[in-house]
């Protein structure tokens, strides 16, 4: 079954590397904002989809919101996890279908990750986590063991949440934030500690 990039943007390229070094191949990229080739590969506007559906597709968009409408739109199609080869995953940890675990990134015992979820370079999701569906952990952010993440979470770029804490849907929490109270659902936070925004 052929493989191919929902998304030819910088996201895109960090999937299309790692499935490069974990010898995956990728026939081309689906994307309407850019056309003709992108790293090599052709692009297909979505229309393209149209026609086909014996492929696999995987959802390169950091964009948590825009990553969920894009497969609930596309519900039908085989969607696949890409783990980069440097990812350290435990053994009893659960990933779902269509995430990806960037390079260096760290998963820990009995963790698990929802659907579609991006869990970036050097993010690590210590022990007993659990992140939903739609979550984007950015780079070097960092979960304590027991953390609770609700759909659709963007944990900002060094981002820390302290151990046992609660984040309700749809937050975000901004870069270098520390988390060090439960999070209701819908809202932004930002500093040390973290607070809405």
């Amino acid at each position: 079954m052929k493989s191919y990039i929902y998304g030819a943007g910088g996201h895109g390229k960090v999937v299309w590397d790692a499935m490069q070094n974990s010898n995956l191949k990728c026939e081309g990229f689906i994307d309407d904002q850019v056309l003709n080739q992108w790293m090599d590969l052709p692009v297909f506007g979505s229309s393209f989809l149209n026609d086909i559906d014996d492929i696999e597709l995987h959802i390169a968009i950091g964009n948590c919101k825009t990553r969920e409408e894009i497969a609930k739109k596309f519900k039908n199609f085989k969607f696949v996890s890409i783990h980069h080869p440097d990812a350290i995953i435990s053994s009893s940890a659960k990933i779902e279908v269509g995430t990806f675990l960037a390079a260096c990134s760290i998963i820990g015992p009995d963790a698990s990750v929802g659907k579609h979820s991006i869990v970036n370079h050097h993010a690590v999701i210590d022990h007993d986590c659990s992140i939903g569906d739609f979550c984007h952990i950015a780079p070097h952010a960092s979960l304590g063991g027991g953390v609770k993440v609700g759909q659709g979470v963007l944990i900002g770029t060094g981002a820390i949440v302290l151990p046992g804490i609660t984040i309700a849907d749809y937050v975000t929490v901004g870069a270098g934030s520390i988390v060090t109270h439960d999070i209701v659902s819908g809202i932004t936070v930002v500093g040390n500690p973290a607070r809405a925004v």
